[in-house]
């Protein structure tokens, strides 16, 4: 008798648990059974625990910041801001042997632990991985910003080691929520891999086709769109340092690189009908780059994106193609050497607030050469080589600052030697 009451009043309690007024909530009729309570209103959350808040993020902005008791995190108003990330591995990777034919046609074996240390080669023990410092701060009354920040362990994007100390450094404005004016150096607004910040990917490594942009370079940037942010256009032209010319080449050469976003959630909040936290993004990307070579050289970018978020799954996608063109427009059998990659990303909030599961399928082709055929295993031949990778992994947000992941990646090369060689690797992350 008591099971079928219970099965009776099981839709009752749920109807009420979903439509009960915020009003009622905040009151506090029910203490541990209350979908609108927490950080921000949620119908569909619905449960409330006691010791963790199960307030969902919006995925593509930024949570109210929760510091650590006693840490200030911001000055005068927000005008000064310090910024701290912290990257710690600790890796394994699965060693495995090959047998090839050296160039004196003699038996060679290579061993996958002789590859240089990246996320393309093998990884052993505790690396630190990132250590970035800075500041950064915003002037409400002008809406004049700035940020300036340094990495003490440079990389480039492939994970070779650099002396390219300067990340940002960069003053805009942004007074008005249609405009944004952008000068110094930044990251060029192509592709979105590139443009997530290193701390909020939600795997540990970044897509792999992001080795196919330009790193952060020196120009200008602007970006106009509505007064609800539904539709952007980013436009900018950028110039090479001497530390940064991993894909130009060059620094008297310039890059003009343009963005369009469409934000069809801004387009729901303004019309205030958002159900289940919803976000939808669509970008596209285009960028050029003239080399004065003699003859003169080209490279092209073009990109597509999107962003989908849902109540507590997010899907991130993207495909990217690079060409670069060798001989001179209008040359006979003009051809380019095309590089390409894609990726699909999917986030489940397991529990809201403290736990993420995520998962990436992903392949990318550096260029037309097959790489991978010799005894060469450094970064620059295997960061090129034609690879499909699986990822999935978990993310554990201790605080709103400290971050500890576990991702499993599953590696498989498609041209030249294939090593079976994944990986597993462990992040311990602090970010400010």
């Amino acid at each position: 008798m008591t099971v079928r009451r219970l099965r009776t009043l099981m839709p009752c309690l749920l109807a009420f648990a979903v439509l009960t007024p915020p009003s009622v909530a905040r009151a506090g009729l029910y203490e541990t059974f209350a979908p609108f309570s927490g950080v921000r209103a949620n119908p569909w959350v619905l449960y409330q625990f006691r010791y963790f808040d199960p307030a969902v993020p919006t995925s593509g902005e930024d949570s109210p910041p929760r510091p650590l008791p006693g840490l200030k995190t911001s000055y005068l108003d927000g005008l000064v801001q310090p910024v701290v990330l912290m990257r710690t591995l600790a890796a394994w990777t699965h060693v495995d042997r090959i047998n090839t034919t050296g160039p004196d046609g003699k038996t060679l074996t290579l061993s996958s632990d002789q590859m240089d240390p990246s996320q393309f080669g093998h990884r052993v023990g505790f690396i630190l991985d990132s250590v970035e410092i800075g500041v950064k701060g915003r002037h409400a009354m002008s809406g004049v910003y700035y940020q300036v920040k340094a990495e003490l362990i440079p990389r480039e994007k492939d994970g070779n080691r650099s002396s390219d100390y300067l990340k940002d450094a960069y003053v805009g404005w942004n007074l008005f929520p249609w405009m944004d004016l952008r000068v110094g150096r930044s990251k060029v607004p192509i592709s979105q891999a590139n443009l997530k910040p290193t701390d909020k990917s939600l795997l540990i490594n970044a897509p792999v086709l992001d080795t196919l942009i330009t790193k952060r370079q020196i120009g200008a940037q602007i970006t106009v769109g509505d007064p609800w942010q539904v539709f952007a256009v980013t436009g900018g032209v950028f110039n090479s340092t001497g530390l940064a010319v991993e894909q130009l080449r060059r620094s008297d050469q310039l890059q003009y690189a343009a963005r369009a976003e469409l934000r069809v959630h801004k387009l729901l909040k303004a019309l205030d009908r958002n159900p289940l936290d919803f976000e939808a993004t669509f970008g596209g990307s285009f960028s050029w780059v003239k080399e004065n070579f003699d003859p003169p050289t080209e490279h092209r970018w073009l990109g597509a994106d999107v962003h989908l978020h849902a109540w507590l799954f997010t899907l991130e996608g993207e495909f990217v193609r690079k060409d670069f063109y060798s001989a001179p427009a209008g040359a006979a059998g003009r051809k380019a050497d095309r590089g390409w990659g894609w990726h699909a990303d999917l986030q489940i909030q397991a529990w809201p607030g403290l736990l993420d599961l995520a998962c990436r399928v992903e392949s990318m082709d550096g260029d037309l050469a097959i790489r991978g055929t010799g005894a060469t295993l450094s970064i620059d031949e295997l960061a090129k080589q034609k690879k499909l990778w699986i990822t999935g992994g978990a993310s554990v947000k201790v605080t709103n600052e400290l971050r500890v992941d576990i991702d499993y990646v599953h590696r498989v090369a498609k041209e030249g030697l294939a090593f079976n060689n994944d990986m597993v690797i462990v992040l311990f992350q602090y970010a400010l």
